[in-house]
């Protein structure tokens, strides 16, 4: 399954120049792999960069059913972040299934 399927908006932001990015570019490309584009061609995709290094890396989504998920990136690998957006992203495909 397409982790964008149950996705409707995704926001990203994160300094490109700061070691605390890492994370969120990982999730990023994730998100913008070409498997995941062809599953959910209308969710929307904001990359927000920022000027300053300090600022926190941060990841947004907000899924079909209104659920929002706020993850700041710089505490949390790439991988975890992918896993948290997966995980919930099943769990909703599997109630969207049952109910027919």
């Amino acid at each position: 399954m397409s982790m964008l399927k149950q996705i409707t908006k995704i926001r990203v932001a994160f300094c490109p120049f700061s070691k605390h990015s890492t994370s969120a570019t990982v999730f990023l490309n994730q998100a913008l792999s070409k498997k995941n584009s062809l599953a959910n061609p209308s969710c929307d995709i904001k990359i927000v960069t920022t000027d300053y290094s300090t600022d926190p890396s941060t990841v947004d989504v907000t899924f079909k059913d209104g659920k929002k998920l706020n993850i700041n990136a710089g505490e949390l690998h790439g991988a975890d972040i992918v896993a948290m957006v997966e995980k919930y992203a099943t769990k909703l495909a599997q109630k969207e299934d049952l109910q027919g």
